[in-house]
């Protein structure tokens, strides 16, 4: 191959594949030497035309929902943003929406059928109360800690990650990020069709079929339905969902339009919850092997009803208002815990679970305006807003309990009633109440400066009864989170930022909070960050870097004198950077993005083993270190693409003391893409290429492992 431009951007990919190690420490650095190189022979930008040629970097300059209510571009918000487009996510044959959300920088994945399979790692913190997650901008609220809705991408439109402190826009349980799913919605202009299929290892089989377009006098609909089902590569695991979405758009006018949308997702995930581990590895011959019970049963639905609203009743004036209502079901009857006893080359099966009714209903309002004008001769934007929320969660739960012993590599699973007989009762009924109201400005002080400024506040109550100490229990906590950032433009392409933040996180899921922790109040977080943005070359190169310190304060652990009383004490911290690059040149297009952070925790005094213990210096659980993926593209030939993907996942410890871990790992992807005829496109992968061995969560006993090398075929025709 020739030493030209072309042919070095062609070997790059495979250049930083080689030289992975190094990826994370010097990413920063050689990306911005990179945009150094070029800034000289770049040309001014000018105002940007979004094409359809395929590839084109251009999320910078799209607005989007990530970082306010404003429609700012990522280049116009003073904080880290990431946008995965929909577009992106099928052509890599995603198949779930918790590994599509993993493809932007440093989001990482804790996912276990306990947490619903959509758990979340972000600048250090972890967790449905730290990492919020939204779908069009909703939330569920997580009782029990769940969050299992949405999980199958066929129907997103794109996938937003605003990075730090985002309580300013959502409420509490925020600090260390936000995640909008967005849905595909109607198209009132063009009718279009599609229909998906593909089969693969282990039985796998993926049906979906979607449509949309006007229907004449204002009306406009979408459809979506995906199926996938598949036996897994575990013994006794079969998993089988359904996503469903329906929505129809009324333009009433111009000005005034309505969409009302229903979405319903039903999952049965594999039954599988970890393989036992010793000495730091699975145990020899058990990583197929299904330790549960034969009754074993787990199960999510839900369903999303929602009304917007969008009028403008001037130019100036624009009033969006959402109605809201959800519904979500769980069911879980499962044996949790497997360590292994290497004396009989047995397992041993403890914590039996029996969740047989945990319903959740959610309903509000959320509702704002925005005023666009001047203030003191500089164009503004200002934004009020207002969100009503009520949800009652109800869950019939067991004590846990039950042992069994059984042969490691010839188990005999056994049924529930055969190692615990304490099957579920009604334990609590739960209502919260929320009240936010929050608002933003954006000042553009000239075409250089501009100062983006937001302000929330938030009051909870809950009311708690306990049904089998037959009293109730109410509380009641409130906060306040702002933030304040500067853009400075010293050339149209370049966007530099800062940003002082701020958030609260619940001690735990304030939909289904203990008694015992009704009276605590809401941690505190705090964030500094700084970066840049720039796109060259007429949108085909984008490219970002983030610097932040991010600290939370009064944790939840128990009291040093009495170990049964909890208290809020001690500091939490992360410091990191955070960078990113899409770039189109010729036939090759890449995608890359790296984190490397210091998460720690500043000041923790813990009851360990008995006695206690500061862990001020050590890691937080599952957090990872550092994070990185790679992705390129190469329409080697016309109408045929071939890709591959690498993702990188740091070690991440099982403990607060630090004392087991799960190791670091890199898993490959390939694929190839042929578009046969006009709308019909066929699709050959391998996921886990090299048939990785590797642990996505787990304890000191046990690991949930990844899925190991499995082969795709799938199409999709549209018309």
């Amino acid at each position: 191959m020739k030493n030209t431009p072309r042919a070095r951007v062609a070997a790059l990919p495979f250049a930083l594949a080689a030289a992975f190690p190094c990826l994370l420490s010097g990413a920063s650095s050689a990306w911005a030497q990179a945009a150094d190189n070029n800034a000289g022979n770049t040309p001014t930008l000018a105002p940007v035309t979004v094409t359809e040629e395929r590839g084109v970097a251009t999320p910078l300059v799209k607005p989007s929902t990530a970082g306010s209510r404003l429609e700012l571009t990522p280049f116009e918000t003073p904080a880290s943003i990431a946008i995965v487009p929909g577009e992106l996510i099928r052509e890599l044959g995603t198949s779930s929406v918790i590994d599509a959300k993993t493809l932007a920088p440093g989001l990482s994945s804790a996912n276990s059928p306990g947490n619903g399979g959509n758990l979340l790692n972000a600048r250090g913190f972890t967790g449905t109360n730290s990492v919020k997650q939204l779908y069009n901008g909703l939330e569920l609220n997580n009782a029990g800690g769940v969050m299992s809705f949405p999980f199958d991408p066929w129907n997103v439109e794109r996938i937003e990650a605003l990075y730090g402190p985002a309580s300013v826009l959502y409420g509490a349980g925020a600090i260390g990020g936000a995640v909008n799913v967005v849905a595909k919605r109607p198209d009132p202009k063009k009718a279009s069709h599609e229909i998906g299929f593909g089969i693969g290892s282990n039985k796998a089989r993926h049906e979906a079929i979607s449509s949309t377009g006007p229907l004449g006098g204002g009306l406009s609909y979408r459809v979506d339905l995906s199926h996938r089902s598949s036996d897994n590569w575990v013994e006794r695991s079969k998993s089988d969902t359904l996503a469903a979405s329906a929505s129809l758009r009324f333009d009433v006018s111009p000005e005034l339009n309505f969409v009302l949308a229903a979405d319903h997702g039903r999952q049965k995930p594999m039954h599988y919850l970890g393989t036992p581990v010793f000495n730091g590895a699975p145990v020899p011959g058990t990583e197929k092997i299904n330790y549960n019970i034969t009754d074993s049963d787990l199960f999510f639905q839900d369903k999303w009803l929602t009304l917007d609203t969008e009028w403008k009743p001037s130019d100036h004036i624009t009033v969006h208002n959402t109605l809201y209502n959800m519904e979500h079901n769980r069911r879980y009857r499962d044996v949790t815990v497997f360590t292994y006893q290497p004396a009989t080359s047995a397992v041993r099966r403890s914590s039996y679970r029996d969740i047989s009714h945990s319903k959740q209903t959610q309903r509000g309002v959320n509702t704002w305006a925005t005023f666009q004008g001047d203030l003191a001769g500089m164009k503004n934007q200002f934004l009020a807003g207002l969100q009503v929320e009520r949800s009652f969660y109800d869950r019939f739960d067991n004590n846990r309990g039950g042992a069994t012993v059984v042969d490691a590599l010839n188990p005999v699973p056994g049924t529930y009633t055969q190692g615990w007989l304490g099957e579920s009762i009604p334990m609590y009924y739960l209502t919260l109440n929320k009240v936010g109201v929050f608002a933003e400005n954006r000042l553009t002080v000239n075409e250089r400066w501009s100062v983006v400024a937001g302000l929330r506040s938030d009051n909870y109550r809950t009311e708690r009864e306990d049904r089998q100490a037959g009293r109730t229990t109410n509380g009641k906590v409130s906060g306040t989170s702002g933030s304040l950032g500067v853009v400075f433009n010293p050339v149209q392409e370049l966007a530099l930022y800062g940003q002082i933040a701020t958030a609260q996180d619940p001690v735990t899921s304030l939909a289904s909070i203990g008694a015992n922790q009704q009276g605590f109040g809401l941690s505190k977080g705090q964030q500094v960050e700084v970066g840049l943005k720039q796109t060259l070359w007429g949108g085909r190169l984008d490219w970002t870097l983030a610097a932040y310190h991010l600290r939370k304060k009064d944790l939840l652990t128990a009291n040093l004198a009495n170990p049964t009383v909890q208290e809020q004490v001690g500091q939490q911290s992360s410091r990191g950077i955070e960078a990113s690059v899409t770039t189109r040149l010729g036939s090759w297009r890449l995608e890359a993005n790296g984190t490397v952070l210091d998460a720690k925790f500043d000041d923790f005094k813990a009851q360990v083993g008995g006695a206690t213990r500061q862990l001020a210096g050590n890691v937080p659980m599952t957090v990872p270190k550092r994070a990185a993926n790679i992705i390129a593209f190469w329409d080697f030939a016309p109408q045929w693409t071939a890709r591959t993907s690498l993702q990188y996942v740091g070690q991440r410890f099982v403990n607060n003391t630090n004392t087991a871990s799960l190791p670091a790992y890199t898993v490959a992807n390939a694929g190839v893409n042929w578009r046969a005829t006009r709308g019909l496109t066929l699709d050959l992968r391998v996921d886990n290429l090299f048939d990785k061995t590797y642990a996505t969560q787990g304890s000191d006993v046990q690991w949930i492992l990844g899925r190991p090398r499995t082969v795709w075929l799938s199409g999709s025709y549209a018309f």
